[in-house]
């Protein structure tokens, strides 16, 4: 076959090749396997466990109380929105609120185990610290009344590192230019050693804030899970229902607010008109004794009746109308919005909504930028949201002022017309009259904030949260994470994809033949034969030593295949080479030539690797005469020749390295020596120079009937090959073929073993 004519395809997986890679590579697999094993196990031994606590509120919604009239505005948050809620829960504010009952700052440790854990709750002493949070302190029980602190290295605020190793006394006040704290004994310690960190309590809410969480159970529901995941089980339910306790308290404490808001309006109304019911009664009551005037006509009765009744309704929408141009003035100057208090009745339930959904997303937004800029989307969203709101509320309140506007208007024209009326009746009556009108209207006033602030005192004193806690939080049973056998489970799977993709990355990078299949692959130059590996020994004619192994069965079957490659040859030449040295070249020739002689063939072999010479020392023979000798014509070839301990096997050697090898051996007398030798011995095998180092080689193979190209499993690489298939297309040269020295043998086939070459240049340096 031509070898050009066909492509040898090497894109196609091969199951075979991959489960044969990894068989190959399969110590350095389960090497990296079990490291990753130990590695991830070492991890998840020492990653500190984290705990989570959760409770649940449910968010309710207060309803309107019926008969509830413009003040009672304040207090109805209308529908509350549990999304903002739970921002609100994991604001800053309220973390802190709930840090105040649970000690987050004290850090107590101890080595057991190999493990630092947490001693909380539990510590054998206590420490207060005025100075020095943040640092470090190794704390070593001396005795019962003293102690080593130590601390190794720390940094003060200046960047200067400094130490302090000190044993001192229990319930001792210690202050130094770095820290300020006093350690004091609880109960007896029962480890060796332990360290402490006093966290600064100003830096604590950002800490504690990262490990809060809040879900809504349901999209539609209105419960929400309050969670806190920590290293300590009991600090993670203590502060998961501090923070449910917290979130119910700033619910009373808001509502409480708007009530006492609410209660100071009405104390202020309650201020003037109490100065002005004071002065319409001394007023009448001056009038009454002057003028001894004291019962009135019917019709100026009735006249003073309507005025008044006219006159107090004035005055009440005139109080509404005072409280809708604070609130308009407040929400147009974008100051204190949060606290708005929406007053009076009118708008109704539409005016106290809006307001509530703007507080709503300006304490949303509030929360936001504790943790992001004023660019961040979801803040954009809220500032765009809280305009609009403004913008509307703006245009709410101008709409209910003009209404109220044309209903003083009325009121104002009823009480002008009674007026002119009450202006025709005797000077002495329409005075009285006006006096008293006065006084009812001031009283009725009077009355009516007497009763809305008993109201609203109520409310105060009554006020409950429109949220309860549901479930408080449970002391955890296990923790969350780490998921100790998941992450050992993991590092096993990526040591066992990271040590298989290695496998195939080193297969991939070496370039070196393994097996037959690597040399078929690559070119179509048939196999002469496997020789097997084995151990490494002294013997260098395994065929006559070891006449049963499989290396020698394997020369038998060589032998074989070149007799079949010889019928009716005379003296058959066989050349046998490598690309470089150590490819087992000369062992090859060797035991080719010792299991040729056994089968009572006369054959000798021509060291012909002039530069490099080992044959003659492989057989114990002298190298003073030989092949450079000889083609120098300095030797006769009978002299030339040297038997050796085996019957029928002669060898010719080297001789002295001549200065000019190649020359010698494209001389005509070469091919003269090789005919006369051709009609003394049924073999001659030729041991070459590696054909990939000098030229020599190539003549040789010309000479030869059969040449012999040896590459090794595990050392030749595949590019040699390149080399056989460019010397396959050379017409001068016949009977090419490939032995696979050094195989790695399967047990269906023949050979374990032959580990051992020899290097081209390195062979001169034993």
């Amino acid at each position: 076959m031509n070898p050009r004519s066909a492509e040898i395809d090497e894109d196609t997986i091969d199951i075979k090749e991959v489960f044969q890679t990894v068989f190959r590579f399969r110590y350095m697999i389960v090497f990296i396997v079990v490291l990753f094993g130990l590695g991830s196990s070492y991890y998840a031994y020492f990653k500190p466990d984290i705990y989570q606590a959760s409770a649940t509120v449910e968010v309710g919604l207060e309803q309107r109380a019926a008969g509830q009239d413009i003040l009672a505005m304040a207090t109805d948050p209308g529908s509350l929105d549990p999304a903002t809620e739970m921002e609100i829960i994991q604001s800053r504010f309220l973390v802190e609120k709930a840090l105040k009952s649970v000690d987050f700052s004290h850090r107590y440790y101890t080595t057991r185990r190999y493990k630092e854990i947490e001693l909380y709750k539990d510590s054998p002493f206590e420490v207060g610290m005025l100075k020095g949070y943040g640092v470090s302190f190794d704390l070593t029980p001396i005795d019962e009344k003293s102690y080593r602190l130590a601390v190794d290295e720390a940094k003060d605020e200046n960047g200067k590192i400094w130490s302090y190793d000190k044993v001192l006394p229990y319930a001792n006040e210690i202050v130094t230019e770095h820290f300020h704290l006093n350690v004091i004994k609880t109960k007896k310690p029962q480890d060796a050693k332990y360290r402490f960190v006093i966290l600064n309590p100003e830096n604590l809410a950002s800490m504690v804030k990262g490990g809060v969480s809040v879900e809504q159970l349901s999209r539609y529901s209105t419960i929400l899970q309050i969670s806190y995941a920590d290293n300590v089980a009991l600090r993670a339910q203590e502060f998961a229902n501090a923070l449910a306790s917290a979130y119910i308290e700033q619910n009373i404490d808001k509502k409480t607010q708007e009530a006492t808001r609410k209660l100071t309006f009405v104390d202020d109304q309650l201020k003037k008109i109490t100065e002005n019911l004071k002065g319409s009664a001394v007023k009448l009551e001056e009038f009454k004794i002057s003028s001894n005037t004291v019962n009135l006509s019917s019709k100026a009765e009735n006249i003073i009746r309507q005025m008044s009744e006219n006159e107090s309704k004035l005055a009440e929408i005139t109080i509404e109308e005072e409280m809708l141009q604070t609130l308009y003035k407040q929400v147009q100057s974008g100051q204190n919005l949060e606290s708005i208090v929406a007053v009076g009745s009118v708008g109704g339930q539409s005016l106290s909504s809006m307001i509530k959904e703007l507080q709503d997303a300006i304490l949303k937004k509030k929360a936001l930028r504790q943790d992001y800029t004023e660019m961040y989307p979801e803040v954009r969203k809220l500032s765009d949201s809280i305009g609009q709101l403004k913008k509307v509320i703006i245009s709410t309140i101008k709409n209910l002022r003009n209404s109220i506007k044309e209903r003083k208007a009325l009121f104002e024209k009823s009480i002008a017309e009674k007026q002119k009326e009450l202006n025709q009746l005797p000077a002495d009556e329409r005075m009285y009259g006006q006096l008293q009108r006065k006084f009812v209207v001031n009283e009725k006033i009077y009355s009516y904030l007497l009763e809305k602030r008993s109201e609203t005192a109520i409310i105060k004193a009554s006020t409950v949260s429109n949220n309860r806690v549901l479930d408080s939080a449970l002391l955890p049973v296990g923790p969350i994470k780490p998921k100790r056998q998941l992450i050992v489970l993991v590092g096993l799977i990526l040591g066992l994809v990271l040590g298989i993709a290695l496998a195939f990355l080193r297969a991939f990078l070496d370039d070196r033949i393994k097996e037959e299949e690597d040399v078929t692959k690559h070119t179509h130059v048939p196999i002469l034969g496997n020789i097997p590996h084995i151990k490494e020994s002294n013997e260098k004619v395994f065929v006559s030593s070891s006449p049963k192994s499989a290396i020698a069965e394997s020369f038998r079957n060589l032998r074989t295949n070149l007799q079949f490659m010889a019928k009716g040859t005379q003296g058959h030449v066989i050349a046998v080479t490598s690309t470089v040295g150590g490819e087992g070249k000369t062992t090859v020739c060797i035991n080719l030539g010792a299991i040729m002689s056994m089968s009572e063939k006369k054959t000798v072999i021509l060291n012909l690797d002039m530069r490099k010479p080992t044959l003659h020392q492989r057989f114990g023979l002298t190298n003073e005469h030989g092949m450079s000798t000889l083609l120098a014509g300095r030797t006769k070839l009978s002299d030339a020749i040297q038997h050796t301990e085996y019957a029928n096997l002669d060898v010719i050697s080297s001789g002295p390295v001549p200065p000019n090898p190649s020359e010698l051996i494209q001389s005509e007398l070469m091919e003269k020596i090789l005919e006369k030798l051709r009609e003394v011995y049924d073999v001659v095998i030729l041991d070459t120079p590696p054909v990939g180092l000098v030229t020599d080689a190539r003549t040789l193979m010309h000479f030869a009937d059969t040449s012999i190209y040896v590459v090794r499993a595990g050392y030749s690489k595949k590019v040699f090959l390149k080399n056989v298939e460019k010397i396959s297309t050379f017409k001068d040269i016949s009977g090419l073929g490939i032995l696979l020295n050094d195989a790695k043998m399967h047990k269906n086939n023949y050979g374990y073993g032959y580990g051992y070459g020899y290097g081209y240049y390195e062979e001169d340096k034993k």
